[in-house]
């Protein structure tokens, strides 16, 4: 009975696995494409000659999204430098103060475009030595049966080998997908964070060309 429970429990562990890594990889594939569609809205509407009074608008309305975020915490830093104290810096003190913290607010999206990301990585790794234990398992109730029956035919052994074969089914069957969505989760964090890498060099231009009008941001 023992053996049962443990072989049970391994059983239901991968399945929980592969239900835990189908849910991972939809709610974070939908996530991804659903912020690159917003920084791609924003990045459309956003250029150059964008006014000034337009560029104030971005934010405090109801639209969000990774580019918006951006935004607001580089107008949180120009309101900071705003007015009299913009003269104390240089452009060139300025601009790294803005580099360095689209920096930190880049990096800040791609930890939390990452999360859950280990998990997957963990499952692709555990469940098939999970699934190997419990082969390994189901063989050992095997022999057992094998040395308490004194018989070794088929309808002994059937049913321990044929689980065991089972859970090492399992476990290939919940690494594999685990593996391939943390590979495409990732390449589409990468991407994401990239393009707003892209977008955040014409926002440093854009800001740092209307340094003198910083202040109209805290009003």
């Amino acid at each position: 009975m023992e053996l049962d429970i443990v072989f049970s429990l391994t059983s239901y562990a991968l399945w929980a696995m592969s239900v835990l890594t189908w849910t991972i990889a939809i709610a974070k594939i939908l996530q991804l494409r659903m912020a690159r569609g917003r920084a791609r809205m924003l990045e459309k509407s956003f250029d150059a000659s964008m006014e000034w009074s337009a560029f104030k608008e971005i934010g405090r309305g109801r639209d969000a999204g990774d580019a918006v975020y951006l935004v607001n915490r580089l107008k949180q830093v120009c309101c900071d430098f705003a007015g009299p104290a913009n003269d104390r810096y240089t452009f060139e003190q300025l601009q790294s103060m803005l580099a360095a913290e689209t920096q930190r607010k880049l990096g800040t999206i791609a930890r939390h475009k990452e999360s859950w990301l280990n998990a997957l990585a963990s499952i692709s790794s555990t469940a098939p030595f999970l699934g190997l234990f419990g082969t390994v398992w189901g063989i050992m109730k095997a022999l057992e049966t094998i040395g308490a029956t004194g018989a070794a035919n088929i309808t002994v052994v059937a049913a321990p080998i044929g689980g065991a074969l089972i859970t090492t089914a399992i476990g290939i069957v919940t690494a594999i997908p685990a593996v391939i969505f943390y590979n495409i989760i990732n390449r589409m964090v990468r991407q994401h964070v990239g393009r707003l890498e892209n977008f955040s060099e014409g926002l440093l231009r854009y800001m740092l060309h209307h340094r003198t009008r910083w202040q109209e941001l805290t009003e």
